[in-house]
C-alpha cells in the first residue's frame, strides 16, 4: 500500500501510516483519523486501505482524479483530519470493466499507463476488474498445441480493435494480428496487470470458454461436432462444438490449462455462449445443455470455479441448468434484474453502464446515481451481492463517472446539490461560484433525469441523409433539454479566473464542443427547410453556416490531444512492433470509427461515432458536403431528393441502399486507407472556447 501511496503523492507519501483492522460484521471497513502527527489509513484489507486514503485526498485536500482532465494527482500538503471517518461498504463485490472498453479505450494502454488505472481502480474500491490482457496469447498458444500453425493461428485472432467482440462471441476474426511479438508483448503486460490486481488484493475476473471455436477447428479434430450459428450483423458464420461432445471439455480444458500457466487463475472466468445472437432452437433444451457443460468443463478444471455472465442478453435456460452458487450475473446497465425477476434468484452485480460505443456525448441521469440503486434494489433482491461499473468507454462523461465511482461503495445516497458544488471546487481547482452554478446546470440539462437511457445522437456524425432516426443504432435524436442552459453553462466556466487544472481545461472544451453539436441541429433544419421550400438564400446561408461550423469544433477539439484522431492513430503506431502492423492497427481504428464492419456489408457503420478534431474535418465534414452539393445540383428541379432507403436495417438507412450511398461509400473508403489527420494544435483551449461561445452567442441564445 506505501508504494501505492508513493507513486501517487510522493511529496506527502510520508504523512501516512497503514494499519489492518477487522471487518465489521463481515463487511470491508475502513477507519481515517490523525494520531501523534500522521494521517492513520486503517483497512481490513489493502482495497480497504487504499478507499481510506482516496477519501481523504477527496475531503482534505479536494482533489479529483479522472478518465479524462485530472489524470494525475497533484498535492503537495497533507492537512490532519480533525475528525475520526468510519465506513463500512455494505456492497461485497465491486466489479469494473466491459469488454467493449478494452477496445474502444485501454487498446493502446502500456504498463505505465495501466499501473495508473489499477492503482484507480484500488482508490474507488473496485475488488473484481476483467481482465483479459493476454487472452490473445492463450488462444495462440492453445492453437499451435492443437496443431496450428504460427500463421493459422495468428489469423484467428482478431485485431486490437475487434478482439473484445470475437471474446464473446460475435465472429472468428476481423483484421487478423499479424506479429507473434505483438502476441508475447500482451502476454508480458497482461501477466503485469493481473500480478498487481491480486497485490493488492483483487480477484481478476478471467476468460473462460463458452465452445466458440475455428471453423478449421474441424481438420484437427475431426470427429467433433460443430454446430453453425447465425452471422451477427452481417459477420461470417460462427462454430460452436457441441456442447456434448467429447471434444468441448478437451478442447476448453487445455485453452483454461494454457491460461493457468500463463497468466494464473483465480476462479472467476467470464464467457457468454451465443451472446447476443439470433439464435434460437425451438426449444431450450439446447441451451441448457449448453449452460451444462460450460459448468462442468469450469468444475473439472476449478473446484471453486464461478462461471461470469454478462446480464444484458442472458438466455434463461442456460442459466438455470447451473447450480446458484456457480454463477454470477453482471447486471451490465442496471435493468436487466428488472424483467428477470432479479435473475431468477441467483447473484448478480447491480451495474452502470451509460455509454454504447464510445460516443462521447455528454449523458446521463445522475440524480438516479444519487439514489443509491443498490440499496435500492437490495431491499427487494437479497441476491444482488455487489455493484459494478460497465461503461463501453472511460473517455468522456467525467462528470457522471466520478459519481458512479463513488456511489459504488456509498450506503446511502447522496446530496446531489452539495455534491455538485465539492464536485466543482475538486475538479477546477478553484470555489468561485460560476463554476459550482456550471455544474448545477449541467444537472439541469445534459445530466438530468430526461436523459437516461439511449444516448442523444450527434448530428455531425450522423451519415448525411434528408432526414435523420439515428446517429448509430440506438440512440434517440431528440435531445431532450434546452441547449441554452449547457450554453450558459459553458458561459458560466468561462466566467473562472482562478481555475486552472486539467479537468477546467478539458470541460471547457467538452461543454462548449456539446453546445455547439446540439447547435448544429438547428442549422441542418435550415438546411432542409431551405430546401423544401425552394429558398436558395436559406439554402446557401445555412449550409454555408453549417459547414463552417464543423470546422470550427474540430478546431476547438484539437486543442486536447485526447480527443484527436491523431493522437489515437499515433498511440497505435507506438503499440505496433512491426511497421506492418503500425499500417494494420491504423486500419483497426479508423475502421472501428467509420465503417465497424464487415466492410462488405455493414449495418454497424457510425456505430462508435466520435466527435474528434481530425475527425470531423476529415470524415464527417467532406460526407455532409457530398450531401449539400447533391441538393444544390437539384434545387431547382421538381421533385424534392430523398435519400431514405427502401431498408431500414435498425431504423437507418441501408448502407449501400441507393446510388448516393454507394458513392458516399467510396468516400468512406478511400479515407480508411488515406487518412492523414493534422496534429493537435498548439493554441489555448479556454481563449478558442470562449471566441467561438462569443460567435455563437446570439445564434444559439435565439434557438
Amino acid at each position: 500500500m506505501h508504494d501505492l501511496i508513493k507513486r501517487n503523492t510522493p511529496g506527502i507519501s510520508l504523512a501516512f501510516t497503514t494499519e489492518i483492522i477487522e471487518k465489521s460484521d463481515g463487511k470491508n471497513t475502513y477507519e481515517i483519523e490523525a494520531q501523534n502527527g500522521k494521517i492513520v489509513l486503517r483497512g481490513d484489507c489493502t482495497i480497504s486501505i487504499a478507499m481510506a486514503y482516496y477519501r481523504y485526498l477527496r475531503e482534505y485536500c479536494a482533489v479529483n482524479l479522472a478518465w479524462c482532465g485530472n489524470t494525475r494527482l497533484k498535492v503537495d500538503a497533507a492537512p490532519l483530519p480533525e475528525r475520526k471517518i468510519t465506513h463500512i461498504v455494505e456492497q461485497e463485490k465491486r466489479a469494473c470493466m466491459n469488454y467493449r472498453a478494452f477496445a474502444y479505450s485501454t487498446v493502446w494502454w502500456d504498463w505505465e499507463r495501466w499501473e495508473r488505472e489499477i492503482d484507480f481502480m484500488a482508490m474507488n474500491g473496485i475488488n473484481m476488474p476483467l481482465s483479459i490482457v493476454g487472452s490473445e496469447a492463450v488462444w495462440y498458444h492453445t492453437l499451435r498445441d492443437f496443431g496450428y500453425s504460427e500463421q493459422g493461428a495468428l489469423q484467428y485472432i482478431s485485431g486490437p480493435c475487434y478482439w473484445s467482440w470475437q471474446l464473446i462471441t460475435h465472429f472468428d476474426t476481423n483484421l487478423a494480428l499479424t506479429d507473434t511479438d505483438y502476441v508475447e508483448k500482451r502476454l508480458e503486460l497482461g501477466k503485469k496487470i493481473i500480478k498487481r490486481e491480486t497485490e493488492l488484493g483483487m480477484t481478476p475476473i478471467m476468460q473462460g470458454f463458452s465452445g466458440h471455436v475455428p471453423r478449421t477447428v474441424i481438420r484437427l479434430l475431426k470427429k467433433a461436432r460443430l454446430r453453425h450459428n447465425p452471422a451477427w450483423n452481417n459477420f461470417a458464420t460462427t462454430y460452436q462444438i457441441e456442447p456434448s461432445d467429447p471434444h468441448f471439455k478437451k478442447f476448453g480444458k487445455a485453452l483454461l490449462e494454457k491460461q493457468l500457466r500463463l497468466l494464473g487463475a483465480n476462479h472467476y472466468y467470464a464467457c457468454d455462449p451465443l451472446y447476443d445472437s439470433t439464435f434460437s432452437p425451438r426449444s431450450g433444451e439446447y441451451f441448457k445443455s449448453l449452460g451444462k457443460a460450460v459448468s462442468a468443463l469450469y468444475q473439472s478444471f476449478d473446484s471453486e470455479a464461478v462461471w461470469v455472465m454478462q446480464g444484458d442478453h442472458i438466455k434463461e435456460k442456460m442459466v438455470k441448468a447451473v447450480p446458484k452458487d456457480r454463477i454470477l450475473i453482471l447486471d451490465i446497465d442496471g435493468n436487466g434484474h428488472k424483467s428477470t425477476d432479479g435473475y431468477w434468484g441467483y447473484n448478480f452485480i447491480l451495474g452502470t453502464k451509460n455509454n454504447t460505443g464510445g460516443r462521447n456525448t455528454l449523458h446521463g441521469s445522475i440524480s438516479d446515481l444519487a439514489q443509491t440503486p443498490y440499496l435500492q434494489a437490495k431491499t427487494e433482491y437479497p441476491n444482488i451481492v455487489g455493484t459494478g461499473i460497465f461503461p463501453e468507454s472511460i473517455c468522456q462523461n467525467p462528470l457522471y463517472f466520478d459519481l458512479a465511482l463513488e456511489m459504488l461503495t456509498q450506503n446511502k445516497a447522496v446530496d446531489l446539490d452539495k455534491w455538485l458544488k465539492d464536485y466543482a471546487q475538486r475538479r477546477y481547482g478553484s470555489n468561485e461560484e460560476c463554476l459550482s452554478d456550471a455544474v448545477l446546470t449541467l444537472k439541469d440539462s445534459c445530466y438530468s433525469e430526461k436523459c437516461t437511457g439511449p444516448e442523444t445522437g450527434s448530428i455531425i456524425c450522423s451519415r448525411p441523409s434528408t432526414e435523420l432516426s439515428h446517429a448509430a443504432i440506438g440512440d434517440t435524436m431528440d435531445l431532450r433539454y434546452d441547449n441554452k442552459l449547457l450554453f450558459y453553462a459553458a458561459d458560466a466556466m468561462l466566467l473562472a479566473t482562478k481555475a486552472e487544472t486539467d479537468g477546467y481545461s478539458y470541460d471547457v472544451c467538452d461543454v462548449t464542443r456539446q453546445t455547439l453539436s446540439n447547435h448544429a441541429r438547428i442549422i441542418y433544419r435550415d438546411v432542409m427547410e431551405g430546401y423544401r421550400t425552394k429558398d436558395p438564400r436559406k439554402f446557401e446561408v445555412s449550409s454555408n453556416a453549417f459547414l463552417r461550423l464543423f470546422e470550427d469544433i474540430d478546431r476547438l477539439l484539437q486543442t486536447r490531444s485526447e480527443m484527436t484522431l491523431s493522437k489515437w492513430l499515433a498511440d497505435a503506431r507506438d503499440a505496433a512492433i512491426l511497421d506492418t502492423d503500425k499500417q494494420n492497427f491504423e486500419i483497426n481504428i479508423l475502421q472501428q470509427l467509420s465503417l465497424w464492419g464487415p466492410l462488405n456489408d455493414t449495418v454497424l457503420y457510425d456505430m462508435a461515432w466520435r466527435e474528434w478534431g481530425g475527425m470531423i474535418k476529415t470524415y464527417y465534414a467532406p460526407r455532409w458536403r457530398m450531401l449539400l452539393e447533391l441538393l444544390a445540383g437539384n434545387f431547382k428541379g421538381i421533385r424534392r431528393i430523398s435519400t431514405v432507403t427502401r431498408k431500414q436495417p435498425f431504423g437507418r438507412n441501408d448502407y449501400r441502399g441507393s446510388g448516393f450511398y454507394r458513392n458516399m461509400e467510396r468516400l468512406e473508403r478511400n479515407w480508411i486507407a488515406t487518412s492523414r489527420p493534422e496534429e493537435p494544435s498548439s493554441e489555448n483551449t479556454v481563449i478558442v472556447a470562449r471566441e467561438l461561445l462569443n460567435k455563437y452567442r446570439k445564434a444559439i441564445t435565439e434557438e
